[in-house]
């Protein structure tokens, strides 16, 4: 894979993808699940998601490419209105201002770049060929909130649990569904009914998707959230990792998300190459 698809990757996951709270203490045993129908666990799970409108959290925000020892850490904010749009805020280190905003809507991914007074406004559709997965603005949000999806679909509704295969042992559960192209889309569930490990597998094994979830704590809402989140995309002779360390998690606080793209007067418009570049001269 060439660098520039190196870095197309790794930006992909950093942008689409990352409390009230003081962390909890981590559980130092295994829980068995209790015995329930498909339906049952399916309801049970469906019912344990993080309930909000808006979600907002101020983050660390960590990447790094392959073996490479440099890592990538910075100030992030994150901002979610469900079903509309997600936006990421990288902030400049010691000075806490933005340097660069991403915004994701169902159609339309927006980053602006504020040092070099340049920003890209490019389709979804488009973006989504760069990436080896069939991830959509709805799976993406589920990703980030803990919640389990079908790609291409606004939500899970009873209509649709018959497209999940269910594997079970006394402690763990897995939920698993494989879409038209041959993506399986693998869930770990546990007793709480909440995910603890989210998986997609593509061509056998060849690329695959992991996102871990852990340091369960209380979202503003008292609702219980993981507040770090791990990812990691494995491709053939190549491997990224994006880090999200939620420092606090906001839910249905008040604010808007600015879609619209910068004044043209004062930022030049750029294309997708040109902003590969200048994140391959980051990291």
């Amino acid at each position: 894979m060439s660098n520039s698809k190196r870095i197309t990757v790794l930006l992909l996951i950093g942008i689409l993808l990352g409390g009230y709270s003081c962390r909890s203490v981590k559980e130092t045993s295994i829980v068995a699940l209790q015995k329930m129908s498909k339906t049952e666990r399916l309801n049970a799970i469906i019912s344990s998601e993080l309930q909000y409108h808006t979600f907002s959290s101020n983050l660390k925000f960590a990447a790094r490419i392959g073996k490479q020892k440099k890592e990538v850490t910075v100030d992030a904010l994150l901002r979610i209105i469900k079903n509309e749009a997600i936006q990421l805020s990288l902030r400049i280190p010691l000075l806490g201002t933005e340097a660069f905003k991403i915004i994701i809507t169902p159609d339309q991914i927006l980053i602006v770049d504020r040092l070099n007074k340049q920003y890209l406004s490019e389709t979804m559709k488009n973006v989504q060929t760069r990436v080896p997965f069939d991830l959509d603005y709805y799976s993406l949000e589920a990703l980030l909130t803990n919640r389990m999806f079908i790609a291409g679909a606004q939500k899970i509704t009873p209509e649709n649990y018959t497209a999940f295969n269910i594997k079970e042992n006394d402690f763990l559960v897995n939920l698993i569904n494989t879409n038209a192209q041959g993506i399986q889309y693998d869930f770990t569930i546990d007793h709480s009914h909440r995910i603890q490990l989210t998986q997609m597998n593509r061509k056998k094994g060849q690329s695959y998707l992991q996102c871990k979830y852990s340091e369960w704590g209380f979202a503003s809402n008292r609702n219980y959230f993981p507040l770090l989140i791990d990812l990691a995309l494995n491709v053939p002779n190549d491997t990224y990792k994006v880090n999200l360390s939620f420092k606090s998690v906001d839910i249905n606080t008040d604010f808007k998300i600015d879609l619209d793209a910068p004044n043209s007067s004062k930022y030049q418009q750029v294309s997708l190459p040109q902003v590969i570049e200048l994140i391959k001269n980051l990291l």
